[in-house]
């Protein structure tokens, strides 16, 4: 499949999925696609989700599926890629700051991240940061395949070009960075 250049500014995308995540709560969700994909174990791991996450990884299936993609790996994928932020009730705001501060202080993110008791304040920039290792090991344990977990696992990294499922990685990251 071919990946087509993101069309607006990552900004502009970043500032309309902040006022979505605001008005998430108000929104009707289509969660058909995962009822149609899912087992029934991997639909309870969705459903943890907030609705912000649910709403972002239905627009990141259907970006995906839009562009001819089938392979129902990487659409489990898609629709569970951030379903490890629900170990914390996760803000707007912290949202915020883990993009900014990735972007502008990547050494005062990962001390900020850094490994902490889910009672500190500081545990939410935490799962925020091991969100796609703590996804993967609840959707292996919903028995979702080795390939959905492997792309769950990493899909904020850069792997090899020669790596076999380098080309599903990099259309889940792509489809995540569209949506």
């Amino acid at each position: 499949m071919q990946l087509l250049p993101l069309t607006s500014s990552p900004l502009r995308r970043r500032i309309l999925r902040g006022l979505e995540g605001l008005f998430a709560p108000f929104v009707r969700l289509n969660d058909q696609p995962a009822i149609e994909i899912l087992s029934a174990e991997a639909l309870l791991l969705f459903r943890k989700m907030s609705r912000v996450d649910q709403a972002h990884s239905l627009r990141v299936y259907r970006w995906l599926v839009q562009r001819g993609f089938q392979n129902q790996d990487l659409l489990v994928a898609a629709l569970l890629h951030d379903c490890g932020k629900a170990a914390a009730k996760l803000s707007v705001w912290q949202r915020t700051l883990k993009v900014l501060l990735k972007g502008l202080s990547p050494n005062l993110w990962q001390t900020l991240a850094a490994p902490t008791p889910p009672a500190s304040w500081r545990y939410p920039f935490f799962v925020l940061r091991e969100h796609p290792r703590i996804g993967a090991e609840w959707a292996r344990e919903a028995g979702c395949s080795d390939l959905a977990c492997w792309l769950i696992a990493h899909h904020e990294e850069t792997v090899s070009a020669d790596h076999p499922h380098a080309d599903l990685l990099l259309a889940l990251e792509y489809a995540d960075a569209a949506s």
